[in-house]
């Protein structure tokens, strides 16, 4: 049966297959299915953008994108370089991010995150039909875990607009393999593991998709989806060429790469079945939503089985590999989020209502007030891991004249840098005298200060009555820091305040006491 004259033949829909019928396809306009996903993301990545104190891997950001480019040599061959490419990128944005920086620094991650919201709509369209495109990019928009990554200058927004790139690049190649899809769709493997290496956990996703799409495996498509391609075996050989192609332009980031593992990924634990347990929840932003997401989720898999090496592929592989070296994070895998979400919205259009348009808005409907909650949480003032604006406020409001800085571990200079203002007005007693120490921001010498021995802040503290601590929370693995035993041995220790996992402690000269 066919549609008119002219058009390609397609399968009688089934139960498995029946898709809404082309008066609830028509009646999602065109233009909206990517657009109104995108201004809605948009719109919920701007909302309180600034609200939240930036963090200690935004301050690592914030910093990097403003260092003179020598320096940022060295701190890329130091721990940084798998984020080379984003630090680069964010350099413009941060030169105008002025004295409250938050705005400025997570742009990029808002708008990646709505240029991933029309792709995901795009792909449920190609896949799915129109109404199916729309839906998934509206709960990809709405998914608490996406926004909350579109609200961080951290690089994980942009590898997820990057996946969807390249899964859809990695479609139209199966379609019409040449050597121009198959460039195109290299060059954003490639760039999706410059901009994460991790990320490249989704090129086995790939393979499997590549290998359903071939075979042929979805048979039908509804209305005003785009057919699948006819079994084409050439198109691996083109995947694969693509993929060497990637490997080598990649090969040079691996190497560096490699060496900094120590330094990147140190904190890092197997994770358990607990953990497995929670990534549904973390990216629904709560049980009910969870359940919601996940089982439309489920349901969609029947009608769109290429993404779903995608949406499982990803996280599993993530914890099967750290089970012998951890490098599992819900943020380092947050590129398959797009897939649950699209998957999600194949099941909100193929809901067994036949109500077309005003079952999937009703669902949509449901799915954003479920997650109103974590929406809300996550434009709190203090729903980051650090409070660095809090912290940087009581130093301002509290220093002294004369007083001095300390960092325990010295790494923490880096990471409260975003705010330096009040810093500058503290001598540093972390950094070696010889390497610079003295009133400067924090983290603008990284890569070329040597820390402070104990004999040298010894005798620093001589002439030094209060010093501020900024450090995590002590406990037994810094305890036996020699700069932090001869402060202890040295001053007092006044109450310990929390700014989110940082604290900060003043350490004053007991009265009487001889300089």
């Amino acid at each position: 049966m066919t549609r008119g004259r002219g058009a390609a033949p397609s399968a009688e829909p089934t139960a498995a297959t029946a898709a809404p019928g082309p008066r609830a396809a028509a009646a999602w306009p065109a233009w909206a299915v990517t657009w109104v996903p995108a201004a809605v993301a948009a719109a919920l990545g701007l909302w309180g953008l600034s609200s939240p104190s930036l963090w200690r891997d935004e301050s690592v950001s914030g910093l990097a994108a403003l260092m003179p480019l020598a320096r940022l040599r060295d701190l890329l061959s130091d721990l940084d370089a798998v984020h080379a490419l984003y630090y680069l990128l964010l350099r413009p944005f941060a030169a105008v991010g002025g004295p409250a920086p938050e705005v400025a620094l997570r742009l990029p991650s808002v708008l990646a995150f709505a240029a991933a919201a029309a792709g995901v709509a795009a792909l449920g369209r190609r896949l799915a039909g129109p109404l199916a495109g729309g839906c998934a990019g509206l709960v990809y928009a709405l998914t608490p875990v996406a926004v909350r990554y579109a609200q961080e200058a951290r690089s994980y927004a942009l590898v997820s607009a990057v996946a969807v790139l390249s899964v859809w690049l990695l479609l139209r190649l199966c379609d019409r393999p040449s050597a121009g899809r198959c460039a195109a769709y290299g060059a954003s493997v490639a760039l999706l593991g410059w901009l994460h290496l991790y990320a490249l956990l989704l090129v086995p996703a790939h393979l499997v998709t590549a290998h359903l799409v071939r075979a042929h495996l979805v048979s039908a498509h509804p209305a005003g989806a785009r057919p699948l391609p006819p079994r084409r075996p050439a198109a691996g050989l083109w995947v694969v060429a693509a993929l060497a192609g990637a490997a080598v332009a990649l090969a040079p980031l691996v190497l560096v790469a490699a060496g900094q593992r120590d330094t990147q990924v140190f904190w890092l634990r197997p994770p358990g079945w607990a953990d497995v347990a929670a990534f549904p929840v973390e990216v629904a932003g709560g049980t009910a939503a969870a359940v919601a997401l996940f089982g439309l989720a489920a349901w969609g898999a029947r009608y769109a089985l290429p993404v779903v090496p995608w949406a499982v592929l990803p996280p599993a592989l993530s914890m099967a590999l750290s089970q012998a070296q951890p490098i599992y994070h819900p943020r380092y895998v947050l590129f398959a989020v797009p897939a649950v979400a699209l998957l999600a919205g194949v099941g909100l259009a193929r809901l067994p209502f036949r109500a077309g348009v005003a079952t999937a808005a009703a669902g949509s409907l449901a799915f954003a007030l479920l997650v109103v909650p974590a929406q809300t949480a996550l434009r709190e003032p203090g729903s980051r891991p650090d409070d660095l604006r809090g912290l940087a406020a009581t130093l301002a409001a509290e220093q002294r004249p004369g007083d001095a800085v300390l960092f325990v571990p010295r790494r923490f200079r880096l990471f409260v840098a975003v705010y330096g203002e009040p810093y500058r007005r503290l001598a540093d007693l972390t950094p070696a005298p010889a390497s610079g120490g003295g009133a400067a921001p924090p983290g603008a010498d990284w890569g070329t200060a040597e820390p402070r021995t104990a004999a040298d802040l010894r005798a620093a503290l001589a002439g030094v009555d209060r010093v501020w601590l900024v450090s995590p929370r002590i406990g037994t693995r810094y305890a036996s820091d020699e700069r932090y035993r001869v402060l202890r041995e040295t001053l007092a220790a006044g109450p310990e305040r929390a700014f989110g996992s940082i604290r900060l402690t003043l350490y004053t000269r007991a009265r009487g006491t001889a300089n």
